[in-house]
């Protein structure tokens, strides 16, 4: 037991250390002290592991115990964003500095533009006919705006900051995006529970992920160039798809309790009477917990 523990603290020293080389350089996104003291559940998981199993099986407990900090710190690392039944769940984000109530990445020479909008409980109105780039205003000081990529190919993230530690959800925030409609669009959404309005009918999407909790979420369908791919993931949600007029879709749903409507007298089915012929057309795939989609 004294010889595992006597391992188990200088390797934890090492991996914290490689992990902040490695943010310093650049290699993985930054994070702070406060995103891996946010892994202080581990501890209660490590210490109950040791109480458990620590004399009987030491050299199996150490390797455990090297797996699971390893797992911690790749969450921190990476950031990454997993799809539940309930919606997305988001694991430490962190801003790249204070929240502002407005943002905006100027047009400049830009000839496409891949946008990532993440936010957590609220109202997100998303639409296209932006002067600039891409803008959005809050109703709280919460919003960090970062530019990556080559100026004529812009990577945007808007991001809400991050407000400290603290349980539970946030306060709940109303923004709205404004995205240029003269550039082609890669656009990929991550929020909560909350009501969310993507208008893309004056947006040059060309592909798009939306990933929300349990939602009322009513996406416009934009005038597509070539196959548009959209991909929604929902949790219980009430989902409308507007298919405006001239636009060729289809509107696939899947999930354990989902129905699916039409009242839109274009849709025969599940796509209007152009799309298996359409060169230019958006094909909507949505996979859902208990929800309704209706489709106008």
């Amino acid at each position: 037991m004294i010889g595992r523990r006597g391992v188990f603290w200088p390797l934890l020293l090492i991996v914290i250390g490689l992990v902040f080389l490695l943010a310093n350089f650049g290699l993985i996104a930054p994070l702070s002290a406060l995103a891996l003291l946010s892994l202080w559940p581990l501890v209660l998981i490590l210490a109950g592991i040791d109480i458990a199993f620590g004399q009987r099986w030491p050299l199996g407990v150490l390797a455990l115990d090297v797996l699971i900090i390893a797992f911690g710190v790749a969450l921190v690392a990476s950031q990454p964003t997993i799809m539940t039944p309930l919606g997305p769940v988001a694991f430490f984000q962190r801003s790249a500095g204070p929240g502002v109530s407005s943002v905006l990445a100027p047009h400049g020479d830009a000839t496409a533009l891949t946008l990532h909008l993440n936010g957590g409980a609220g109202t997100f109105n998303v639409s296209g006919g932006g002067s600039d780039l891409v803008s959005a205003t809050s109703d709280q000081q919460n919003l960090v705006l970062r530019t990556s990529g080559r100026s004529d190919r812009p990577d945007v993230r808007i991001d809400q900051s991050d407000q400290g530690p603290r349980f539970g959800g946030g306060v709940p925030t109303h923004v709205d995006v404004k995205i240029a409609s003269d550039l082609p669009t890669s656009f990929d959404m991550n929020a909560g529970a909350g009501e969310f309005v993507v208008d893309l009918r004056d947006v040059k999407l060309t592909d798009a992920r939306i990933n929300v909790g349990a939602a009322s979420l009513r996406i416009v369908l934009p005038k597509p160039t070539g196959d548009v791919s959209i991909v929604v993931s929902a949790g219980a949600s009430n989902l409308v798809i507007e298919v405006p007029e001239g636009v060729e879709a289809r509107v696939n749903a899947s999930g354990a309790l989902v129905s699916l409507h039409s009242d839109n007298p274009r849709i025969s089915g599940s796509e209007t009477s152009g799309y298996s012929s359409a060169k230019d057309r958006v094909t909507v795939r949505i996979s859902a917990g208990a929800s309704s989609v209706a489709i106008r």
